[in-house]
């Protein structure tokens, strides 16, 4: 089982956080279909000029709407989405130009390209909690971007179980961070591991 533990900064926000999980989990459901919005039947041929030209900008104007952004706006608070601006700001300056993300690329990843299968979130106590997750697949899309939204969220990762090796995290700075190998841990979790089996 592959985990991500983290210290938990705001309990408020790890409760915006559990939303987002849910829906991560939801979208993972073998079948899972996006509900598609009904278009508005319009009869065109009974409207006034007014009506006519209302029901027209509103046509357009859902022309526009991308449905992706609202469930992104939905589920990531104002708080989060500005830390997420932050960091591909920082990122896209490393990109120059080979191309410039934007934070509805996260989202992306999250319900399409981060490709695990979510087992658990716990909150272990007050300032402590773990998500579980497996996978069929590596690298299964990474884990560099999950760190972020977690750190959006004020849960900061402090230790990871990738499939390989359990690895501390030791933040430089918001953004960065150095991975600690604990072989002795690892070893230990990996033979625990092989004995419940």
């Amino acid at each position: 089982m592959l985990f991500i533990r983290f210290n938990i900064q705001s309990p408020t926000k790890f409760e915006d956080f559990k939303k987002l999980y849910e829906h991560m989990d939801m979208v993972r459901q073998p079948g899972f279909r996006f509900e598609e919005k009904e278009p508005t039947l319009v009869d065109w041929e009974n409207l006034s000029k007014e009506e006519t030209d209302e029901a027209y900008e509103k046509l357009i104007a859902s022309l526009d709407e991308d449905p992706a952004q609202e469930r992104y706006q939905s589920l990531m608070p104002g708080y989060a989405n500005a830390f997420l601006e932050r960091y591909l700001g920082v990122d896209n300056e490393k990109l120059g130009v080979l191309g410039v993300q934007e934070t509805l690329s996260i989202f992306n990843y999250l319900e399409y390209d981060f490709e695990v299968y979510l087992t658990r979130l716990e909150k272990q106590n007050e300032n402590f909690g773990v998500i579980e997750y497996s996978t069929d697949n590596f690298p299964y899309g990474g884990i560099d971007r999950f760190l972020m939204v977690l750190k959006a969220f004020d849960l900061v990762p402090s230790e990871c179980f990738d499939g390989f090796t359990i690895f501390d995290f030791e933040w430089v700075t918001d953004f960065e961070y150095d991975a600690i190998d604990l072989p002795e841990k690892t070893t230990a979790y990996i033979e625990r591991k092989r004995n419940e089996t």
